[in-house]
Parts: C-alpha cells; sequence; structure tokens
C-alpha cells in the first residue's frame, strides 16, 4: 500500500513539474477588479488539464505597454491582456497590429456611469443644459474620456476631464466633494458611495445588457449612445504558432464557460464575449475599431498637450 502511494504521489509530482508555464501578463495591479475573475478561470483550466500550467503576473506601468513587451521577449510561452490603452498605441506606432494575435477575452467591464447631476429617471438625455463636466478616469482617450466626450457632443455640454490613478479614486472625491461630475464604476462602489453622498446617480450601464443588480438602469445603447466599453482581450504575439494560439484559447474559453457568467460577474462585473455568442477575434477586431473610429473624431480633446 506505501509502495502505491508512493508511486501515485511520484506521477503527481512529475505531472505537475513536465506541465509548460504560460504567463498571462497583465498591465494592471492585482487589486484591479478583472483580477478576481482571471484567478477562478485560471485555476479552472489549471485543474482542466495538465499539459499547461497558466500563471498571471501583473506588470503595471507605461501606459499598460510594459505587458506586451515583455510577452515579445519569450513569445513561445507568454500572453498579455490589453485594454482600449492598446488602441492607441496601434494608432502612434508604438505597437503594430501586425504581430499580435488575440487568444481569448475576458470581455466588457460592466460598469454605471455614475454623475452627481441629472436625473435618473430620464438617464443620460438629462445631462442636457449642463455647461461643463468635470469626468474623472484613468488616462486621456480611455472608455471614460471618449463615452463622456460622445454625451458632450449629443447633449451640448463641455468636458473637463482629470486623469486619476484609478476610476476608484475619482469617485472617491465625487463622493467626498463634489468636484468630479461624472466616472465609470463597478455597481457595488456606487452603492458605497452612495450612502455617504445620497446626491450620487446613475444614468446608465457601459456593458451590452443591463446589469443584475441595476436591472432598471437601460445602457448607453438603450439610450442612443454607441460608446467603447473597458475591455480585456488577452492577445499572444504572432510568431507563437496558430495551434499553440488556438489550444490556448480553447482551454480558457472552456475554464470560462465552467467558472460561468454570474460568477465572473459577480466577482468583476466583466462579461466575456462567448456568453454572447461572439467569437473572440470578432470581438477583438469590433472593440478596436470602434475605439479607433472615436480616437481619431476625437483627437484634439484626447491627445496632451
Amino acid at each position: 500500500m506505501f509502495k502505491l502511494l508512493t508511486a501515485l504521489l511520484a506521477v503527481v509530482s512529475i505531472s505537475a513539474h513536465s506541465a509548460e508555464t504560460i504567463s498571462i501578463l497583465s498591465p494592471y495591479s492585482a487589486n484591479h477588479s478583472g483580477s478576481s475573475a482571471m484567478f477562478k478561470i485560471i485555476d479552472e483550466a489549471n485543474r482542466q488539464q495538465r499539459r499547461y500550467n497558466f500563471i498571471l503576473e501583473f506588470k503595471p506601468g507605461g501606459e499598460q505597454i510594459i505587458a506586451i513587451k515583455q510577452m515579445d521577449e519569450q513569445p513561445q510561452n507568454r500572453l498579455a491582456v490589453i485594454a482600449p490603452k492598446y488602441v492607441e498605441h496601434l494608432s502612434s506606432g508604438k505597437l503594430n497590429k501586425d504581430q499580435y494575435e488575440p487568444v481569448w477575452a475576458l470581455g466588457d467591464a460592466c460598469w454605471v456611469v455614475i454623475t452627481n447631476v441629472g436625473d435618473e429617471r430620464k438617464g443620460v438625455a438629462s445631462l442636457r443644459g449642463q455647461k461643463e463636466l468635470v469626468v474623472g478616469g484613468v488616462g486621456l482617450g480611455n472608455a471614460a474620456h471618449l463615452t463622456a466626450l460622445q454625451l458632450g457632443e449629443k447633449y451640448g455640454f463641455q468636458v473637463r476631464y482629470i486623469p486619476f490613478k484609478s476610476n476608484f479614486d475619482a469617485l472617491l472625491l465625487m463622493a467626498a466633494d463634489g468636484s468630479v461630475n461624472m466616472v465609470l464604476e463597478r455597481v457595488s462602489n456606487y452603492a458605497q458611495m452612495k450612502i455617504k453622498n445620497p446626491n450620487l446617480k446613475m444614468l446608465a450601464m457601459s456593458c451590452p445588457q443591463r446589469h443584475p443588480l441595476a436591472p432598471n438602469v437601460q445602457t448607453l445603447l438603450e439610450q442612443g449612445i454607441v460608446a467603447p466599453y473597458v475591455f480585456n482581450i488577452v492577445i499572444a504575439n504572432q510568431s507563437m504558432p496558430a495551434t499553440r494560439q488556438d489550444e490556448l484559447g480553447k482551454i480558457l474559453t472552456q475554464a470560462t464557460q465552467t467558472v460561468g457568467l454570474a460568477e465572473i460577474q459577480k466577482s468583476s462585473d466583466m462579461r466575456p464575449p462567448q456568453f454572447d455568442k461572439l467569437p473572440t477575434v470578432m470581438y477583438y477586431d469590433k472593440s478596436i475599431m470602434l475605439v479607433d473610429r472615436l480616437l481619431k473624431k476625437y483627437q484634439s480633446q484626447t491627445q496632451s498637450n
């Protein structure tokens, strides 16, 4: 019996050590809202198969380009997470789109458009008549900035955009003194800040579908605004063989299906496109094209001086 147990442990040990490590490099810090879902999906991917051992590594900084560049250094066993900032790097020539291929997508962040002006019953249309809104977000030309510019164009107000370390930091200031008028953040964080400042309002969901915790809040699309969402997509360097890219994508997709949409939304408010039957490549192209179009449209407002 002892010999059998020893043999089994040896087999498990060999299997664990023989699994090839695939690092997924994130441009965020560990406390990013999407990290919780990523950990759940990676754990499930490692449980379902033994050929690869997926790990999540955090490489913040460099306007989200460090993670991609470090992936490029070892393209056979590294992947990288991209967000809307990636599109700006493509436009500026810092990155070449032909060098990268989408593998799998965590999808869109289902965040709420939070303001301290307007009327929840009327949604974003209630912003008509405002002269200027101070908008907080993490960088020029990001989803929050582009959304605000679209709203300002449609409803006739000026946008003054202020970069913060995080969207949550902007929300904290909005709740504290009202000097920020608009931010995109999680519904759970809105509920937390609403207790501190009852004047906060939910005007729209920045998400393909309404949020289960805010079913009466219409999406931006329902209100006639085609705005980009905060997306997270995992890419590979094109030098990684297509067969491996496909294999890794299928493993992550199956793990995502097993974890389930409800658990992913509960932990991170992300919505993977596979639950809307949207293939990763199509989702990647669609997301990038929209951000690229809006960056070009609002070029003068989204570039730093």
